[in-house]
This record gives structure tokens, sequence and C-alpha cells, in this order.
């Protein structure tokens, strides 16, 4: 696990309000939504992502956004639902399978968590660049979320 932490996210995301656009507690999905998702998934979701989830149900940081979990069928909705994103990668390439993409940016970078790190709830955040290379990107989704601020706050 990284060494950023629920408490420096939220001080961040605050701190830029011309950058992060996240949502509300009050808008979030619920545990069964989290359930249906993860079994939909095949795997547990981290746990700094489903804080995420019930703190901003979902949002954007500098006009990305980073996938949700949008409380629709999975198999029917669009957009960011982080469920619906899946789908649709595993079926452009099986090999997607251990991958469950978390936001893409405007330059054709896709961040994915990498599930065959997976360790005490959490897993690390990669980066695909658009050549198709896949690099480390993050410790876990709270220095995802820190990384991303930044880079949009230069």
């Amino acid at each position: 696990m990284g060494s950023v932490t629920e408490s420096i996210v939220e001080a961040l995301a605050s701190l830029n309000p011309n950058v992060v656009s996240f949502g509300n507690e009050q808008d979030a999905v619920g545990d069964e939504w989290i359930r249906k998702a993860e079994e939909r998934l095949g795997r547990c979701l981290p746990t700094s992502y489903k804080w995420f989830l019930k703190k901003y149900a979902g949002g954007e940081i500098g006009g990305e956004e980073i996938y949700s979990i949008y409380g629709l069928e999975f198999e029917t909705v669009r957009g960011g639902d982080i469920v619906y994103q899946h789908i649709l990668d595993v079926k452009n390439n099986p090999a997607y399978s251990s991958r469950v993409a978390v936001a893409a940016s405007d330059f054709g970078e896709v961040f994915f968590f990498d599930y065959l790190q997976f360790a005490d709830g959490e897993c690390p955040v990669r980066l695909r660049l658009p050549s198709g290379e896949d690099i480390p990107y993050a410790a876990d989704f709270y220095e995802f979320l820190y990384k991303r601020i930044l880079a949009h706050t230069k």
C-alpha cells in the first residue's frame, strides 16, 4: 500500500475545485451494487476504490472520468461504468481479464487495476500507453487519485 491516505486525497481535491469534480455520498451506490459489480467482475474491488465510490460516487479529474458504478444493469449501461468498461475490454482483448480499467486520458492512456498483484485488499494501478506498453503508475487507488489531481494542476 502507498503512503497517500484518504485524508490527503480529500484535502487535495478540496484545494483544487477547478480540476476536481467529484460527486457526493448522497449519490453513491450502496453496498448491494458494489457486491453486484464484484460478482460480475469475478474479483473484489480494492478497498481504496470502494472508499472513493462511497465517498464521492464518481467524478472527473481534469475533465477525465474516473470509472464508477452507475447502479444500472451492467450489460446495458453505457459510459464510464467500471463493469461495462471491463466487459468491453475483455470482449476486445481476452488478455485483459486480469486488468480492470479505472480511467482513460485524452491522450489514449488507460489506467487499470492489475489484479495479478492484488494483495491485502489493494491493487496497484498501472498505465497502458498508446504504444501498448504497460508501466507502473500508483501503489493503490489513493495514490492514483493524488497523482492525477497533481497532473492536472500544473
